[in-house]
């Protein structure tokens, strides 16, 4: 069930234009899951406050859209704990390739300034994960006027894959896991 709201991307877009936020859905998942990744707290008031701190000068947005939030973060966060099921909340297939590409940069954007503001000491990740931050950072200059072709399509999946990667050593290195989890693993 808490999957479900990784593939709703125009539901989410409805949502948010409805409640004035001016925001795309792969920005508000690209903080968040950066956030996650660099090792936010899990209780919602912490994540919360420092997610409303960065996209929304600490004003907290409406109930509507908090409650989307906290189940976006859920299935990401069940995604990334259990790397499995993870997905970037991206347009889905039948939108243009331009407008996907978009919101690709803009997702990869997002995170970078999530992980930043919860995770201020790069030195404290490995070579490996610096270069996928650094590639991360590079797929945010990407060009969006492409030709819309077999060969573009396939570099789109290649570069959403590439992110998923990034996303996941980051939270590997740097991401908390619910208590029940770690418990479990340690037994």
């Amino acid at each position: 069930m808490t999957q479900d709201v990784l593939q709703q991307y125009s539901a989410a877009a409805e949502l948010l234009d409805a409640q004035d936020v001016m925001a795309t859905p792969a920005e508000l998942h690209g903080v968040l899951c950066g956030m996650l990744c660099g090792g936010a707290p899990l209780r919602r008031d912490a994540w919360l406050q420092e997610f409303n701190e960065l996209v929304n000068d600490g004003v907290s947005l409406p109930v509507a859209v908090n409650e989307w939030l906290e189940s976006l973060f859920n299935a990401t966060r069940e995604g990334l704990t259990l790397q499995a099921g993870f997905q970037l909340l991206l347009p889905e297939d039948d939108e243009t390739l331009e407008d996907r590409l978009l919101a690709m940069s803009d997702w990869a954007q997002a995170f970078l300034a999530g992980f930043a503001v919860i995770q201020r000491d790069l030195a404290q990740a490995s070579d490996e994960l610096q270069e996928m931050l650094s590639d991360i950072s590079e797929i945010t200059q990407m060009e969006q006027d492409l030709d819309e072709d077999v060969e573009t399509e396939a570099s789109y999946i290649v570069i959403y894959e590439h992110l998923k990667l990034g996303a996941m050593m980051a939270f590997e290195e740097f991401g908390q896991r619910p208590a029940e989890l770690v418990s479990k693993t340690l037994h």
